[in-house]
């Protein structure tokens, strides 16, 4: 009764082994290698039989007749090299289900169908280590591989984008090293990816901005995307850039925040375009001289400036006697060379901190400051007046050309603003032309 118990159980078991084996979803298969060194089959589970389309007059019979031969030559060149490898081989296979392929109850694949397989061999050896039986577990890896090819596809896309837009892009993880850089990162600031990734001590921050990219980073740590603002950056060579920067966090698969991604355009045309338009509003376009707008400006800056220096400052105001009939004579051509030519000769007389600028048609002004007496300004006056009665040849025509000049001083005791002030000159120089012309004269109530 005992043993009948024990049968008993022991076939329960083995019927419990084949329940389960039949319901594993990998195929299953068990060879056998014969002393000739032929395959056969001798056990398959019910998955591997319905896939393999094996029948109990398949088993123990040379795989070469079982199986089509391209699938037999794969097979059997595995089988070999995990015997001679004598260890378990992994390999992946990929299969079109054939289109005059048999259709069978249970068998999910249709003709046409991709699929693919991941193969592991793990051959059996005796007591003298010859190789009898070879166990095969193939397990469909379809759906993964279609993962893998769709994330490759969408990284592929991916790069073409990263490496096709015109902004500088890259990317910095949690420890603000930089983690990648697109091709325009590489062709706006100089350095390769290799070189900026491998390399932590290289920067492109300026030290003055490094307190506020610290704030920045520390608004993206909190999820903030912070919008395109305009700053300066490094390139390798050393140049200061214009770029509009913006900053958007990136997220590690628990939420974390794991980097951001920072993109940054290329300003600096327009920068340049916005410097040529400042300059262009306030400087003449003839003498590329200050304007009367940058001259006005710059002197209600140096009016403060003398008032807490308590020095004082002058205001020349000075113009070509007789130009208008020096254009009527020679034309506005001849006029224009002779207003340019004017110009250098008198800021050969001022000091490097002196501005000369033109206030319009043939008047100029000059801003003398920091003066401790007003002799130095006096000594200017002079010189601009001795340097004019040199001999003038514009377009090979010989002139003849004086100024007279106006001069006003700045003292923080009247109350005095830019405007009066450049009357007061002006009022000078009237004088100066009643006086009988290239002299100077200097302003009193």
């Amino acid at each position: 009764m005992n043993a009948d118990k024990y049968n008993l159980e022991v076939l329960n078991k083995i019927d419990l082994f084949f329940q389960l084996f039949d319901d594993m979803s990998d195929l299953v298969y068990l060879t056998k290698v014969e002393k000739d060194g032929q395959f056969s089959y001798v056990l398959a589970n019910e998955p591997a039989k319905i896939f393999s389309g094996l029948t109990n007059q398949s088993f123990n019979k040379p795989l070469g007749e079982v199986l089509p031969e391209v699938v037999f030559k794969i097979i059997e060149t595995k089988y070999k090299q995990a015997i001679v490898e004598r260890r378990p081989i992994t390999y992946e296979d990929m299969i079109v289900v054939p289109q005059n392929h048999p259709k069978r109850p249970q068998y999910k694949y249709v003709p046409g169908q991709v699929v693919y397989w991941e193969s592991e061999i793990t051959p059996v050896f005796n007591q003298d280590g010859v190789c009898t039986h070879l166990l095969a577990v193939v397990r469909d890896v379809t759906e993964r591989r279609e993962r893998e090819n769709e994330l490759k596809r969408l990284n592929d896309r991916f790069e073409l984008v990263w490496n096709s837009v015109a902004d500088a892009m890259y990317i910095f993880d949690r420890n603000e090293n930089f983690v990648s850089v697109n091709k325009s990162f590489v062709n706006l600031l100089g350095w390769t990816e290799e070189e900026i990734t491998k390399d932590h001590t290289i920067t492109i921050i300026p030290m003055n901005s490094k307190e506020d990219l610290k704030e920045i980073i520390e608004r993206v740590k909190n999820g903030e995307v912070v919008p395109s603002h305009e700053v300066q950056r490094i390139t390798k060579d050393g140049h200061l850039i214009d770029v509009l920067a913006s900053y958007s966090p990136i997220y590690d698969n628990y939420g974390n925040w794991d980097g951001a991604v920072v993109v940054y355009k290329d300003i600096t045309d327009r920068k340049m375009y916005e410097k040529e338009l400042t300059h262009l509003a306030l400087h003449d376009y003839l003498t590329g001289l200050p304007n009367r707008n940058f001259f006005s400006k710059r002197l209600k800056e140096e009016m403060i400036r003398a008032e807490r220096s308590k020095r004082t400052l002058a205001v020349f105001y000075l113009d070509v006697d007789k130009f208008k009939e020096i254009n009527d004579t020679w034309g506005h051509d001849i006029g224009d060379e002779l207003l340019k030519e004017f110009s250098k000769r008198v800021k050969a007389c001022t000091r490097e901190e002196d501005l000369l600028a033109r206030i319009g048609g043939d008047e100029f002004g000059i801003l003398i400051t920091n003066l401790n007496h007003k002799g130095k300004a006096i000594e200017i006056a002079e010189r601009i007046l001795t340097s004019l009665q040199s001999d003038w040849v514009i377009e090979k025509k010989p002139i003849k050309i004086s100024s007279s000049i106006g001069i006003s001083f700045y003292s923080p005791n009247y109350e005095q603003d830019e405007k009066l002030l450049l009357k007061q000159a002006d009022i000078a120089l009237y004088k100066a032309k009643e006086e009988g012309r290239g002299n100077f004269q200097i302003y009193s109530k």
